[in-house]
């Protein structure tokens, strides 16, 4: 533990691991729209109701009765699409300054980790919309899980509930997307954060 936090909250950072122009702020701008998606989606749960027939009302009821409702959600999409466009970007990024290399494979690994999750916390925020588009998505992505032998259905039931073809807001998109997922991408992401300074840096090595 105290490994971790020496690491995490070091006394002292070399100055060469603060270039702007190196990183871009790409890996901080990711976890500040993280944070923001955090709160608003808070304030958000307060009002939405899963469901097929009242996932869809429940966003109709947020974007034009609540107060600043709309206002609300519409920061909640935009920084799910900011941190989306900003994760990828930090991935080429990593990729283009070979700063997946040894000794750091260990957190390139971590962050494609961190990728998938971001996709598909958005994929499950796009399926509680509720809307018929969502219902068709949310029908793609069972029948592809479905696909694999044995598992797909138990997998397609775990993950996905059952959505209908007019609906994809279910229970179980609803807890995975507002537990399930940010908890484990939290966890991931401080991680990410210890592994890069107990590797040396963002610096090339």
């Amino acid at each position: 533990m105290s490994n971790f936090v020496n690491h995490i909250r070091p006394r002292q950072v070399p100055g060469r691991v603060l270039s702007v122009f190196y990183t871009f702020c790409l890996g901080g701008l990711s976890f500040l729209a993280f944070i923001i998606l955090g709160i608003t989606g808070l304030l958000l749960m307060f009002h939405y109701l899963p469901g097929e027939n009242t996932g869809f009302s429940s966003v109709l009821t947020l974007g034009s009765v609540l107060p600043y409702g709309g206002l609300l959600r519409n920061l909640h999409y935009w920084s799910a699409q900011i941190m989306v466009v900003t994760v990828n970007l930090h991935m080429l990024r990593v990729v283009w300054t070979h700063s997946y290399k040894p000794p750091r494979q260990l957190n390139w690994l971590v962050g494609v980790g961190l990728l998938i999750l971001v996709l598909v916390l958005d994929f499950t925020g796009f399926l509680l919309v509720g809307s018929q588009e969502s219902g068709a998505a949310a029908t793609v992505a069972v029948n592809i899980l479905k696909l694999i032998p044995g598992l797909g259905p138990g997998l397609a039931q775990i993950f996905l509930g059952r959505p209908s073809a007019l609906s994809g807001s279910t229970l179980a998109v609803y807890v995975w997307h507002c537990v399930g997922l940010p908890f484990a991408a939290l966890f991931l992401q401080f991680y990410h954060f210890w592994r890069i300074r107990r590797d040396g840096g963002v610096r090339p090595l």
